[in-house]
């Protein structure tokens, strides 16, 4: 899990719970500094404070999953966390059945795992229970991208941008919304992914989503528009080999041969590399240049 996610997970509001109403003063002000540490990455300090007051309260539900979730999230002590959270969130589902976000954090073990099948049982379970938690389902939407079950993944998204209960801009908001086009993507709906980054770039420019943009373009057949928004990230960035690489390859896709080996030799100027060789040299075979084709295969092989 990203510092982001846990982030979300974190500022939970905690004493709203009929769980955490059981815990006196002092186990509160101690669930409260944890909640401090977790939200800045100390999971260590936070899991020494949670674990307290777990001994304390061991049937408090929101400590159960709060604990779990730093543990999860442990980087000192990744695959013991990750058992102990597991067994803290199996244990938070037993104390109350109806409570969805023990789920979803449980759905969380199996899918970072690979049990995508299992996870996408219980972030079911996490929306159908009496106090739901919609962020099910975009963990749920992420399980059906992983067995490339594209459709099912949209519908989800599309209802948690509904349901769900949005952050504000941000780096947890941009993971969403990437999250979301990134599916629109994979359906081959271009349009509503452009937008999306489009407006991410309005709120936060940042390089690499640009790439996402040139990608969208392509796939509505827009190669000239997508050429302007490479050449305007080179423009921002000059020593940026990627945009090169990129533009190049666009080039050649539209036939400009001449323009994609001046970009090709730009980016191998740049970050020498054998992927790049090896694409220039299908370029020259095309014009009939054999001799620069070989040269530059003869060049990958010695890298």
């Amino acid at each position: 899990m990203q510092k982001l996610a846990v982030f979300y997970v974190c500022v939970i509001l905690i004493f709203a719970s009929p769980h955490a109403g059981a815990l006196d003063g002092y186990a509160q002000r101690r669930v409260y500094e944890a909640q401090q540490y977790s939200d800045r990455g100390n999971f260590p300090q936070a899991i020494k404070l949670l674990t307290a007051v777990n001994e304390r309260y061991p049937d408090d539900v929101d400590v159960l999953i709060m604990l779990g979730n730093c543990c999860m999230n442990d980087a000192a002590d990744l695959t013991n966390g990750f058992k102990k959270a597991e067994v803290l969130f199996l244990k938070a589902t037993k104390i109350d059945p109806e409570c969805g976000r023990a789920f979803n954090k449980l759905g969380e073990c199996h899918s970072l795992r690979g049990d995508y099948a299992t996870g996408i049982k219980l972030f079911t379970k996490a929306i159908q229970v009496k106090k739901p938690d919609y962020n099910g389902l975009r963990e749920r939407a992420s399980a059906y991208s992983n067995l490339h079950r594209d459709l099912e993944a949209k519908q989800d998204m599309e209802l948690f941008m509904r349901k769900g209960r949005m952050p504000g801009p941000g780096r947890y908001r941009d993971k969403i919304d990437m999250q979301m086009a990134g599916i629109y993507e994979n359906v081959g709906e271009y349009a509503k992914a452009l937008a999306i980054y489009r407006r991410m770039q309005k709120d936060r420019y940042e390089d690499g989503r640009v790439l996402r943009e040139v990608a969208c373009l392509r796939g509505m057949h827009k190669p000239d528009e997508a050429l302007k928004v490479l050449t305007a990230l080179i423009s921002h960035n000059k020593a940026d080999d990627i945009g090169y690489l990129n533009r190049a390859r666009l080039y050649e896709s539209m036939g400009k041969h001449a323009q994609a080996i001046t970009d090709y030799s730009t980016a191998i100027d740049l970050s020498p590399s054998t992927t790049y060789l090896k694409e220039r040299a299908a370029v020259y075979d095309k014009i009939g240049r054999k001799d620069l084709a070989e040269r530059d295969r003869k060049e990958a092989e010695r890298m």
